[in-house]
């Protein structure tokens, strides 16, 4: 009966805080979720790793250089505590880019507030998918590495961000007119129709178009430095199909701010240099602009999800739909040429059984 009480306060059992609760990470398997994030996490960081390490090289303004010098540590380190829980559970650690990825002697392909829009955009995509990453795992190890990668990413986004807002670099979405009262949506007209719509963009339709477009316009400046070093021409050819796209597809987006009288991001096709020297290899190049499409169709579904005009809603499809059929011939390329890392996946229990 004493004991009883010892473990009770007034009839209710005693909570156990959460802190004192041990386990044995060697007899909790790690989840698929979690091995996803990691494999993907670790191919992303060693991807900029090797794109970094020639940016910083090439770069000369001291305020630029320091945001880039320290995204490059931070992902180095991510790569090596990555490579320690990959060891940890004893899953063989990726092939993913290295030394042979990069030439550092190579002239520079971009200007350096390009290296500095390029960085802080890379790291707002991963940041989304660590705090994915972070939600969807258990294993306190996982955990952990994750939720030290999501305050690393948003200090290199601050910094960033600072140094391009000093530089009268960062772009900036459209002004609107602050409301002066709270209203409701009384008629379904609201949804407009297929062929248009009598209802101005609201902040939010604005931000998504805007923020679509000015990442579209950076990963146009990155096909285009690309295509003018990738060595074969058939990868070449693919690149320049990209950039006809993203011409396409940047006019039907910034038609939806004109016609409203906003203006869209600027385009800076000369933050490209006019060198043929190839900084990175075609493998690294090829998979660089694969990924980057598919942070365009992930940023695609986010705006189909927070938009409820009709003529949005169908622009935003069938670009997506024709983006994720250039990812498609992307990934045909890789796979063509054997660059195509296999992702971790469950046994093949048929081919077991035979």
């Amino acid at each position: 009966m004493d004991n009883l009480q010892q473990t009770t306060t007034q009839g209710q059992p005693e909570k156990v805080p959460f802190g004192v609760v041990q386990h044995n990470l060697s007899n909790i398997m790690p989840m698929s979720s979690e091995i996803s994030h990691l494999w993907s996490s670790y191919m992303a960081e060693n991807m900029a790793v090797t794109v970094l390490k020639h940016m910083v090289v090439k770069s000369k303004d001291p305020d630029i250089h320091d945001v880039l010098q320290r995204a490059l540590d931070i992902s180095s380190q991510r790569v090596k505590s990555m490579e320690d829980i990959f060891n940890s559970i004893q899953h063989p650690i990726p092939d993913g880019f290295g030394e042979k990825d990069v030439d550092i002697n190579a002239r520079e392909l971009f200007a350096e507030a390009f290296s500095l829009r390029y960085t802080k955009l890379m790291t707002k995509f991963i940041l989304l998918n660590y705090s994915m990453a972070f939600s969807e795992s258990s294993r306190t190890d996982f955990r952990n590495f994750f939720s030290e990668c999501i305050n690393t990413s948003k200090e290199v986004i601050e910094r960033a961000n600072n140094v391009l807002l000093a530089k009268g670099l960062l772009p900036k979405s459209p002004y609107i007119t602050i409301p002066d009262r709270v209203e409701y949506v009384h008629d379904k007209s609201y949804y407009g129709s297929f062929f248009g719509s009598d209802r101005p963009l609201n902040a939010i339709e604005i931000s998504n178009i805007f923020s679509i477009m000015d990442f579209k316009m950076a990963i146009k400046a990155l096909k285009l430095g690309f295509a003018q070093v990738i060595k074969s021409d058939k990868l070449r050819n693919h690149l320049t199909r990209g950039l006809q796209i993203a011409d396409s597809q940047l006019k039907v987006l910034g038609s939806f701010l004109e016609n409203e009288g906003l203006p869209g991001p600027e385009i800076e096709d000369f933050q490209v240099t006019n060198s043929k020297e190839s900084p990175y290899s075609d493998r690294l190049m090829m998979f660089h602009v694969t990924v980057t499409m598919a942070y365009i169709v992930s940023a695609y579904g986010l705006g189909l999800t927070n938009t409820v005009r009709k003529d949005i809603v169908l622009a935003l499809s069938r670009l997506m739909a024709e983006i994720i059929d250039y990812v498609k011939d992307g990934v045909d390329l890789l796979i063509e040429n054997g660059w195509l890392e296999r992702v971790p996946e469950v046994a093949n229990r048929q081919e077991l059984a035979h």
